[in-house]
């Protein structure tokens, strides 16, 4: 029996870096947005944009990968629940304000890239204006509304996860059926707001419990 699919369709800077790690932790083949150079097309979203735009949702990702996060996947939840019955979907959520703060750190000065222009159009870049910074948070209060409004009649089938908050393998691990592995739930872009030092000693501290297990 082919494994359920699992998607992650928490909104970028909600933990999604840490979730394709534990994901991948756990043995899932697992697909971050779409990277530069991964298969099948790693061009930063334009072939499936296209593709989605078309109204095709059976992305050709999906049959190489057993489990996605970030985007495109958060933005078409809905449609990939109707093509993939069976599928297991996971909300990373954040403290609202805490999110968009973070959301204007990260994204201020760098190139405004294909898939947050679809999905923001001339808001693209938070860092730029209140009104981009608004439309950042509406979007996605909406989307998490959403999610949650559809979803609530089949909790088996939704996982909501704050990993700020420290919630990880505990809560995880029992949605997908896995037993907890003997490592530390990864936490892989918090480092950034951390000194060289801090990240350096956080990090000894990460592989000292994977080497444990070996």
């Amino acid at each position: 029996m082919a494994r359920a699919k699992v998607f992650g369709i928490g909104f970028h800077k909600t933990g999604t870096t840490s979730l394709a790690a534990a994901l991948r932790i756990l043995g899932y083949d697992t697909i971050h947005g779409d990277p530069i150079n991964e298969p099948p097309y790693g061009d930063e979203g334009r072939s499936l944009i296209a593709r989605i735009d078309k109204g095709n949702f059976r992305l050709p990702t999906i049959e190489h990968y057993d489990a996605f996060t970030d985007n495109p996947y958060f933005s078409i939840w809905k449609e990939l629940d109707k093509a993939y019955p069976g599928s297991q979907f996971i909300l990373t959520i954040r403290e609202e304000e805490q999110w968009i703060n973070s959301c204007v750190k990260y994204y201020k000065g760098r190139r405004r890239r294909p898939m947050r222009i679809w999905m923001f159009g001339g808001h693209a870049d938070p860092s730029v204006s209140e009104a981009a910074q608004q439309h950042w948070r509406s979007t996605y209060r909406q989307h998490n509304h959403s999610i949650l409004e559809y979803f609530k009649d089949r909790p088996q089938d939704l996982l909501v996860l704050d990993i700020t908050k420290g919630e990880g393998w505990s809560k995880l691990c029992p949605f997908l059926g896995q037993t907890i592995p003997e490592v530390a739930f990864p936490r892989e872009n918090v480092f950034a707001s951390y000194s060289t030092r801090e990240r350096l000693i956080r990090k000894l501290r990460h592989w000292k419990v994977r080497f444990r297990k070996w």
